[in-house]
């Protein structure tokens, strides 16, 4: 990808910086273009993340998307969705989340796990301590 000058970015409102405070607010297609070659190192588990998302199937049989891996880096990081099984440290995440430990206390979920994957992914918890998402390169 090209970078254009910072001053042409600006002119065809792909960045517009804030009056009041030192933010820039970025085109959302223009930053999943910058992004891209980061998000396609992300691990994706191909098999796992169509049969956790059948939609993603059928967005590749209507050509869409050109497989799993090429629909995570465009829509499926920005929509939340998780790229691969994560195994929750069960403990550590009810004692660092009071309000899910409370919460699979009521029964409103069964496990610190059922939470993580049902809501607590998308709102950026963390499944075990300093969680990055891994690498195509540094899987296990």
């Amino acid at each position: 990808m090209k970078i254009e000058p910072y001053a042409t970015l600006l002119n065809k409102k792909l960045l517009v910086k804030s009056q009041k405070t030192n933010y820039i607010a970025v085109e959302f297609n223009y930053l999943v273009d910058c992004l891209l070659p980061y998000v396609r190192e992300i691990y994706v588990d191909l098999e796992w993340y169509l049969s956790r998302h059948p939609d993603v199937k059928e967005a590749i049989a209507r050509g869409q998307c050109a497989d799993a891996q090429d629909h995570y880096a465009r829509h499926g990081f920005y929509e939340h969705r998780m790229p691969y099984f994560i195994k929750v440290d069960e403990d550590w995440y009810l004692s660092e989340y009071e309000d899910v430990r409370n919460a699979v206390r009521s029964g409103a979920y069964e496990t610190g796990q059922a939470h993580f994957e049902e809501l607590g992914y998308r709102e950026g918890r963390f499944p075990f301590p300093y969680f990055t998402l891994i690498n195509r390169n540094d899987r296990a």
